[in-house]
């Protein structure tokens, strides 16, 4: 491989702040939310021209309850516009960790609503391409756009791009798995009969053995996973907010580097050919299914795991269902023992600085459930909470007293017990 060597040039500063969020995911939002709630004047910068991340860009449509903390909040602004409400299955009651479904075009709208009244400023569409460090501590980030590459500089940065690419660029260690959790392309459909495929189905996982079928013996061209393995689902559906729509999973892909370029673009063909091969084979053989059509596919392919940044402890699934941290800041679920600590969520090596959603300090086991909404919701109030308090008493977010981030956190409605 060749090289090119660019001249040396002079990088425009373009924003000078003091709380800097990296990443518009719901990790990200909260993070930006929370710290303009207690005092910092906030930048947000996201990739996509919309926020939500993987809810919005990748069609994750039916979550867990939102409980605890600001995810209340949310859960109740987006109940009053009929865009949250739980899954109801035949015969099942409802109960508190059901999971529910979630309209992502109220929530994109909804979500840049908050960052507007906290007065957060928003930059979309910019991608953030190296970290700017000096003596160990992270002093910005430099972005590049229409108006080409540029710098903002920021005294405490919050990474919340779901990869860990602020941390990784400032020199933070990380790991990852291999194989990495597998990856999924969602898609909605609507003009279904439910009614009448689950009378053919009994409920949606049996779709599994529907398709299995039709790969055996109706000539189905579909190499994907079909059932639940390495913590993915395989092939699903779920019923979502309105009449007849039904959100679909296409499958699981597994051994996809999603920090190659290369496998994340061989993802997204592989994975977006067998969601058309699966609608149409459900149009053409699945009683109900007659009259639909693919209503939206995603923004991208559905990632569940790349990076994780190594903070102070790096928790098992066994612990954070079991430890009562000390130093705990995130409880994702009102009626739920998991908890994560303070120290996840703060880098080795690299001050001003602290991840939040998928990319915080845990073991793989631990976050094939932290990586979920209602997870990276706790961790984005956490951080953008501690960045807040770490600026208005001048010190590093490593310094900061924990006990004092946490009685903060409980004011605000977040259940640590």
């Amino acid at each position: 491989m060749g090289w090119i060597v660019e001249p040396e040039r002079k990088i425009p500063v373009v924003a000078e702040v003091d709380f800097l969020v990296c990443g518009g995911g719901i990790a990200g939002f909260t993070a930006a939310v929370c710290g303009a709630r207690n005092g910092a004047k906030v930048l947000l910068i996201e990739r996509y021209g919309f926020l939500g991340g993987m809810i919005t860009g990748a069609l994750v449509l039916t979550i867990p309850p939102l409980n605890n903390g600001i995810n209340i909040e949310i859960a109740e602004r987006l109940k009053r516009l009929k865009a949250y409400a739980p899954l109801r299955h035949p015969g099942e009651d409802i109960r508190h960790h059901q999971l529910h479904a979630v309209e992502p075009e109220i929530l994109k709208y909804e979500m840049i609503q908050m960052l507007k009244e906290q007065g957060v400023k928003l930059l979309l569409h910019t991608y953030i391409t190296q970290s700017i460090v000096e003596n160990n501590s992270i002093k910005g980030v430099i972005i590049e756009n229409k108006a080409g590459r540029q710098a903002v500089l920021a005294k405490v940065v919050v990474d919340a791009t779901g990869d860990g690419d602020v941390a990784a660029f400032a020199g933070a260690k990380y790991e990852t798995s291999t194989p990495p959790l597998p990856v999924t392309m969602m898609f909605n459909m609507v003009g279904v009969n439910t009614k009448s495929a689950l009378s053919k189905l009994g409920n949606w996982s049996n779709l599994r053995k529907f398709v299995e079928e039709g790969v055996r013996f109706g000539g189905l061209n579909f190499n994907l996973e079909l059932y639940h393995k390495n913590k993915a689902p395989g092939v699903h559906a779920e019923t979502l907010i309105y009449p007849n729509q039904l959100n679909v999973w296409s499958g699981s892909l597994e051994g996809v580097n999603a920090l190659s370029p290369e496998d994340l673009t061989n993802a997204e063909i592989i994975t977006r050919e067998h969601s058309m091969r699966l609608a149409n084979f459900l149009k053409k053989n699945l009683t109900g299914f007659k009259n639909a059509r693919i209503e939206c596919t995603p923004a991208q392919v559905g990632v569940r795991e790349t990076r994780r940044i190594v903070g102070g402890v790096s928790p098992s699934l066994e612990e954070v269902n079991a430890t009562k941290f000390d130093d705990t800041v995130v409880k994702p679920y009102a009626h739920d023992e998991m908890r994560v600590p303070y120290k996840s969520l703060v880098p080795q090596g690299v001050e001003n600085l602290l991840v939040a959603g998928r990319c915080i300090s845990v073991k793989q086991d631990a976050l094939v459930k932290l990586r979920l909404v209602p997870a990276c919701m706790g961790a984005g109030q956490a951080a953008g909470t501690a960045a807040a308090l770490a600026l208005r008493d001048g010190i590093t977010p490593r310094e900061l007293n924990v006990s004092i981030l946490q009685e903060t956190l409980i004011r605000q409605g977040v259940d640590l017990k």
